[in-house]
C-alpha cells in the first residue's frame, strides 16, 4: 500500500479515533472518517467525514466494493459499565462481524480495536499473553458485559475468518494521552489522576488499589501503530497492544506529587476512597508483547522512562488548561 491509499476510520470523532485520523494525514492518506458525533472542529480538513454508523448498510457496501484499501475500526461501546443487551452485542459484537465480511468481499485489511478487559483478573502479576484468553488458571476473564463483548468477537473473527481474511485484532491495555476530555470516567486512571493533580493538587484513589499496578500506553504510540498497520499486513491474528509493563498506583501518585512540586503547588493532598466495584476491578493489567513483537518487529514500543516522560508533558498541557488554582496552597 502507498500513503496515497484511502483508508477508513470508524470512532474518528473519538479518543483514539481523533489521533489516528491525525496521524493518517500527517502520513499522506487520503481518510474517510466516520463517526454518529460530529467531526471534531480541529481534524475539519484532516479527512472526509461521515455522519453515521460504522454499519450502515450504504457503507459496508462502499467497503465490500474495495473503495477503501483498509479500515481502522475504532467504532463501539467502550463503557465498562454498559449493560448487556442487544445493544451491546450489536455495536460491539455483530457490528463489526458485518464489517469485516465486507473486508473480506473488498479484498481490504482490518485492524480493529479490541481489549485487555478480556482478560480480567490475572491469577499471577506477570504479563499475559493472547492464547491465555481461555485458560482460567492464569485469567479470570471477563469482569463485566463490556469485555464479554469484545471477548465474543475476537472468537468470532478467530472462528470465521482465520487465515481467509487480512485482519488484526487489538487488546489495547491503558490508552492515554492529551484531549481525553470527553471520556469522563472511561479515561485513563493515569489521565484522571493526573488531572486531579493538575487541577487543584488533591488526588482521590481507591483505598485497595495502591498496590494494583496497570500496563499504560500514550495515544500516540496506538495511533502510530495502526498507521504502520495500515501499511503493512502481519499474520491474521488477535494481538496485545500495550507497553509490556506495569506501573503502580502507588508510582503514578508519586509522579502527580513530584509535577505539582515542582510547578509550584504545596504537598500533593491524597485521599483513600472505598472501591465500591471490588469485583469488577482489574487490579492488575500487563501485555505480553511477543507475539506482536515477531509479527511487527519495527513497531514502535514504550520503554518504562517513556511512560513517565509522556506523563509529564501530558500533566504541563492539563496544568495549562484545567480550571483549577495551580498553584494553590494546601494549607
Amino acid at each position: 500500500m502507498t500513503a496515497a491509499g484511502e483508508v477508513l476510520v470508524t470512532g474518528a470523532a473519538g479518543f483514539i479515533g481523533r489521533h489516528t485520523v491525525a496521524a493518517l494525514h500527517r502520513a499522506g492518506y487520503g481518510v474517510t472518517a466516520v463517526d454518529l458525533r460530529p467531526a471534531p472542529g480541529h481534524l475539519v480538513r484532516s479527512a472526509r467525514w461521515r455522519r453515521g454508523d460504522f454499519a450502515d448498510p450504504a457503507l459496508l457496501s462502499e467497503v465490500a466494493a474495495g473503495r477503501y484499501e483498509a479500515v481502522l475500526h475504532q467504532g463501539g461501546i467502550s463503557d465498562t459499565r454498559a449493560v448487556a443487551g442487544p445493544e451491546l452485542e450489536e455495536t460491539n459484537t455483530l457490528g463489526p462481524l458485518r464489517l469485516a465480511e465486507a473486508c473480506r468481499s473488498g479484498g481490504t485489511r482490518l485492524v480493529y480495536a479490541s481489549s485487555h478487559s478480556v482478560y480480567g483478573t490475572l491469577r499471577h502479576r506477570a504479563p499475559v499473553a493472547e492464547e491465555a484468553d481461555e485458560d482460567r488458571d492464569r485469567c479470570s476473564g471477563p469482569l463485566n458485559p463490556y469485555a464479554w463483548s469484545k471477548l465474543a468477537l475476537d472468537r468470532q473473527m478467530r472462528e470465521r475468518f482465520g487465515d481467509g481474511l487480512d485482519w488484526v485484532g487489538l487488546r489495547y491495555t491503558n490508552v492515554f494521552g492529551p484531549d481525553e476530555d470527553d471520556k469522563g470516567p472511561m479515561a485513563s486512571i493515569l489521565s484522571q489522576l493526573l488531572r486531579q493533580a493538575a487541577d487543584r493538587g488533591r488526588v482521590r484513589v481507591f483505598d485497595d488499589s495502591l498496590t494494583a499496578a496497570r500496563d499504560y500506553i500514550p495515544v500516540e504510540t496506538v495511533a502510530a501503530t495502526l498507521v504502520l498497520l495500515a501499511r503493512r499486513g502481519v499474520p491474521a491474528a488477535v494481538y496485545n497492544l500495550g507497553a509490556g509493563h506495569a506501573v503502580s498506583f502507588a508510582e503514578v501518585v508519586q509522579w502527580c506529587a513530584r509535577l505539582y512540586r515542582e510547578a509550584g503547588g504545596g504537598p500533593l493532598q491524597v485521599r483513600l476512597v472505598p472501591n465500591p466495584v471490588t469485583a469488577a476491578y482489574q487490579y492488575y493489567t500487563c501485555a505480553d508483547m511477543t507475539a506482536f513483537d515477531k509479527a511487527l518487529p519495527d513497531r514502535p514500543t514504550v520503554a518504562p522512562p517513556d511512560v513517565e516522560a509522556r506523563a509529564t508533558e501530558l500533566f504541563e498541557v492539563l496544568r495549562r488548561t484545567e480550571p483549577g488554582t495551580m498553584p494553590a496552597s494546601t494549607s
